[in-house]
């Protein structure tokens, strides 16, 4: 058998490159790739969509990962409101002040009435938007606390509240769900309250959470209010 370089057919150069008297130079293939770009820009936009793709799936990968190293805190937190009791567990994190948790706030409503057996709702109050975010979540979590029965019909009153909610309008929005609205304002003073939340938003900061909506439809995470992708989360989780 012969000795690699020996007897295999591959040519050299003068200089002792291997190749073929036909090869390029390097500043003659960046020439090419150049002009190539510069004739066909559209594949500069395939690439940056391909990067963010696979940035995406990686994000993605590593949030499902923190979920189940998180799980006890995530599903099993005996603080976090929870509504149905059905073998499909779905976590949300939102902010009463969010555009788009309103948006999802119709798909969790309908998902109640569609499948309200099969289905646990547990609610992470993730008040990111400001002072009026943060007093709403603490007195639906006052709520929770002292009241729980009227805990839905309120949480379901703010989230699909358009504009504004200052102090007055949640203590309104309380009262005509039937909230003893002095019971919920002496709870809202509670430490144990504020610090839930607390704790609420350092398991967002380990999931990676940066924005609201954010779902975890029977461990499959499911980021903003893409409804698309929460039902074909929810179906194969029926399915299963």
């Amino acid at each position: 058998m012969a000795a690699c370089g020996q007897g295999s057919g591959a040519a050299q150069t003068e200089s002792g490159d291997a190749g073929t008297s036909g090869d390029y130079t390097r500043a003659e293939i960046e020439e090419i790739v150049h002009d190539y770009i510069l004739e066909n820009p559209e594949i500069i936009e395939e690439a940056l969509v391909e990067l963010q793709a696979r940035a995406r799936d990686r994000e993605r990968d590593a949030q499902s990962a923190a979920v189940q190293a998180n799980s006890a805190a995530l599903f099993e937190d005996d603080r976090d409101p929870v509504i149905g009791d059905g073998p499909i567990t779905i976590v949300e994190f939102f902010d009463y002040n969010c555009g788009y948790c309103r948006l999802a706030g119709e798909w969790v409503q309908d998902t109640l009435d569609e499948h309200g057996d099969q289905v646990r709702f547990v609610y992470k109050e993730f008040p990111i938007l400001g002072r009026q975010s943060t007093e709403a979540s603490l007195a639906a979590l006052a709520v929770w606390r002292t009241q729980p029965d009227r805990y839905e019909a309120f949480h379901d009153a703010m989230i699909s509240a358009s504009g504004e909610l200052p102090s007055e309008r949640i203590d309104s929005l309380a009262e005509d769900a039937g909230v003893d609205v002095e019971e919920m304002r002496a709870a809202m003073d509670d430490e144990a309250i504020q610090r839930h939340i607390a704790d609420v938003r350092g398991l967002a900061r380990t999931l990676g959470v940066t924005g609201t909506p954010f779902f975890i439809v029977d461990g499959e995470v499911v980021p903003m209010a893409d409804i698309e992708a929460l039902n074909a989360a929810l179906n194969s989780a029926l399915e299963s």
